[in-house]
């Protein structure tokens, strides 16, 4: 009963509204600042889940607001993924600094202190992505929330959580760009399948495919669940296998029939080809997913149940299906046509369905 009760407490923690955020030290913890003609960097003397001491010579007026990106030196990675950029406000002057506060989307609840131990500046920041990722997708979907949060807290583990916030990032950034994006909201059903299945994926790549299937299931209403079938296919994809789907949707000439129906002229491509865009040279392995892609119905199906060799060719060829799935995957929600229409309009990938393709190369596939 005590190992239950603790449980409980620690997923759904009562939160004393009128205490005062505490405050650490976090040796390393520096931020970034864009107030003047070139970049500031300040030392964070401390900080709590509502604001931060800078050491700086700078003084911002009262009530001023500007970004401010956390940064760790000595952390290995720093691509766009892994930065924390947040709005803050000017609240109080210093004699060495001035006291800033975090201005945080409504339902963002940092975490901070998760132990009395030692907290590194790592450790800071990941929980500020964690955070963020966390209340986009308490927002898009507030009746998700407390499953949310015991999937980003206990459920999914240390290696799958980076996976969803990259998710969650990449989604907001698309979503961003619609005009309704404040009203956009998506079916409980389809985000905790994005969150449970799409953190499995290890790779930016297919990590952005799961963010184009979300924010395609985004809409006003929030009860589109037209995605549900697409999920199924995207959870069966591997790095390798999105290398190679990639590559077949976005190299193949399209071709767009009178009737508004979209497809890929046949495209093949040489055992070195394949080696290039997966990155395997195990010519084995590469059929093997070939041959997924083809069972799953994204390439067209395989003309023999054969390894391909060095003087082999491979045929892949996006199927209509395929084709569908990869323009759902970039946030597409209209028909695929128009997709395809709008971004493939020059002369090599647009061909009428009237006019005669260019003779396919000899397979042996």
């Amino acid at each position: 009963m005590k190992s239950l009760k603790t449980w409980f407490e620690k997923a759904f923690p009562i939160v004393d509204l009128h205490a005062r955020a505490e405050r650490r030290e976090v040796a390393g913890l520096e931020a970034v600042h864009w107030t003047g003609s070139s970049p500031g960097l300040d030392i964070v003397r401390n900080i709590s889940s509502s604001g931060m001491y800078l050491v700086t010579r700078e003084r911002w007026p009262e009530g001023e607001i500007h970004p401010v990106r956390l940064v760790y030196p000595d952390l290995s990675d720093d691509s766009p993924d892994n930065q924390v950029t947040i709005e803050t406000k000017a609240v109080r002057w210093g004699q060495d600094g001035m006291g800033l506060s975090f201005i945080l989307p409504e339902s963002m609840d940092l975490w901070l202190w998760k132990s009395d131990g030692l907290i590194e500046p790592e450790d800071i920041l990941e929980e500020f992505r964690l955070s963020r990722a966390l209340s986009f997708y308490r927002r898009i979907c507030p009746a998700a929330t407390q499953e949310l949060k015991l999937l980003f807290r206990e459920g999914l583990g240390n290696m799958r959580v980076p996976h969803a916030i990259s998710i969650a990032h990449r989604a907001e950034i698309m979503l961003a760009a619609d005009p309704n994006f404040e009203r956009m909201r998506a079916p409980q059903s389809v985000v905790l399948r994005v969150v449970r299945e799409g953190s499995w994926a290890q790779d930016g790549a297919t990590q952005q495919l799961w963010a184009g299937i979300l924010v395609t299931a985004c809409t006003v209403s929030g009860n589109d669940e037209s995605n549900l079938p697409y999920i199924d296919l995207l959870a069966e994809l591997a790095t390798v296998d999105t290398r190679l789907y990639l590559e077949a949707c976005t190299k193949t000439p399209k071709v767009f029939a009178s009737n508004g129906a979209v497809s890929a002229q046949t495209i093949h491509c040489t055992a070195e080809e394949m080696m290039k865009v997966t990155g395997v040279h195990d010519l084995a392995k590469i059929d093997r997913n070939i041959l997924q892609l083809s069972i799953l119905g994204l390439l067209e199906p395989r003309n023999k149940a054969k390894y391909f060799s060095y003087d082999q060719d491979a045929n892949l060829t996006p199927t209509a299906l395929g084709l569908e799935l990869f323009a759902r995957c970039q946030g597409h929600r209209g028909a695929p046509h128009e997709y395809f229409a709008r971004h493939y309009t020059n002369r090599d990938q647009v061909r009428p369905d009237n006019e005669e393709p260019p003779s396919a190369p000899a397979t042996t596939e």
